[in-house]
C-alpha cells in the first residue's frame, strides 16, 4: 500500500480556503458534493504521454480519494476538478477473473486492477466481467472509500473470488 503522506505537496493556494465563506454554505460545483478540486501534482495517475500531466477522463487517486479527472492539466500547479462518484468507462487490468460487483483498486502507477497488493486506494466496483490476464475498458462504479486492510487479507486468503 502506498503511504499517502509521502505524496507531493500542493504548489498553489488551496481552492477551498475562503475567509468570506459562511457556515453551512454549499461549495461543490455541482451542489452534490461529488466534485473536488485537487492540484495536479497531488494526483496519482498513469503518465500517458510522458509529460507527467493528467488527461481528462483518466482515473486518479489523491491521498485516499479516487475519481475521474474532468480536465486535462497544463501544469503541475493547476487545480483539476475530480468527479469522485458515478459510472465511468475505465481501462482495467485483470490479474484474476473479474466478476460483476468485484472491488477494483488503483495502484501507485495509476493502473486500475483487481489486485490490492500495490493499491493506493479502493477505486470502485466492476459492472462487467474480464477474463484473467486481460485488459479491457469496462463500466466501473467509481466510489471513494478508505482502503481497509480487510481487502488485502481477504485477497491473500481466498484469492480473486470471494
Amino acid at each position: 500500500m502506498v503511504d499517502f503522506w509521502e505524496q507531493e505537496s500542493e504548489l498553489a493556494a488551496n481552492p477551498y480556503l475562503n475567509p468570506y465563506a459562511l457556515w453551512g454554505e454549499e461549495i461543490s460545483s455541482t451542489y452534490e458534493g461529488r466534485h473536488v478540486m485537487v492540484q495536479e501534482i497531488v494526483l496519482t495517475h498513469a503518465d500517458l504521454y510522458g509529460d507527467g500531466l493528467v488527461r481528462k477522463g483518466q482515473p486518479v487517486a489523491f491521498w485516499e480519494g479516487v475519481g475521474i479527472a474532468l480536465k486535462t492539466a497544463s501544469s503541475t500547479s493547476e487545480n483539476i476538478p475530480i468527479d469522485t462518484e458515478g459510472i465511468w468507462r475505465v481501462s482495467v487490468v485483470a490479474v484474476g477473473n473479474i466478476a460483476i460487483g468485484q472491488s477494483l483498486f488503483i495502484s501507485a502507477a495509476g493502473v486500475v486492477t483487481d489486485d490490492p497488493t500495490n493499491a493506493q486506494a479502493v477505486f470502485g466496483y466492476a459492472l462487467q466481467t474480464i477474463a484473467s490476464g486481460n485488459t479491457a475498458t469496462i463500466a466501473v462504479k467509481v466510489h471513494w472509500m478508505t482502503l481497509n486492510w480487510i481487502w488485502l487479507f481477504w485477497w491473500l486468503i481466498y484469492g480473486q473470488q470471494p
